[in-house]
């Protein structure tokens, strides 16, 4: 499976190749976050994450969300095997989704839980302090 894991959101890639699709973490809102995610959001290859109520420092998922967090993931999680079953290679930004996985091991482990068995089942073996 074609992965092309980065440091950060490095949105310039997409120029490269038409290929190239680009993860990203995003809120259950979908508004917010910094500049690259802003970008992400509304480019054609951009594919959300969902791991955050919101973008405020309050904003992680809590446990009394997880059933609405994780249809939302599972079709998320659907849409990344649908590009990589058609050839895409996915831009993954390792150091975002670390700190989400690690934050969310604390708030909702249930949660966490589940991120990690879907990546598991991508072959992406993300784990804390790995990069």
């Amino acid at each position: 499976m074609p992965a092309l894991y980065v440091h950060n959101y490095d949105v310039k890639l997409l120029e490269l190749n038409e290929n190239l699709y680009h993860i990203y973490i995003e809120s259950h809102k979908g508004i917010g976050g910094g500049r690259d995610i802003t970008f992400l959001r509304q480019h054609d290859r951009g594919i959300p994450l969902t791991l955050r109520d919101n973008f405020s420092e309050q904003g992680r998922l809590k446990p009394d969300t997880e059933a609405r967090d994780i249809t939302k993931v599972e079709n998320e999680f659907q849409t990344i095997n649908y590009s990589l079953n058609y050839g895409k290679i996915l831009c993954v930004p390792i150091y975002p989704l670390l700190e989400e996985l690690t934050t969310l091991e604390k708030q909702s482990p249930k949660m966490a839980g589940y991120v990690n068995k879907r990546l598991e089942s991508l072959s992406w073996k993300i784990r804390m302090g790995t990069i």
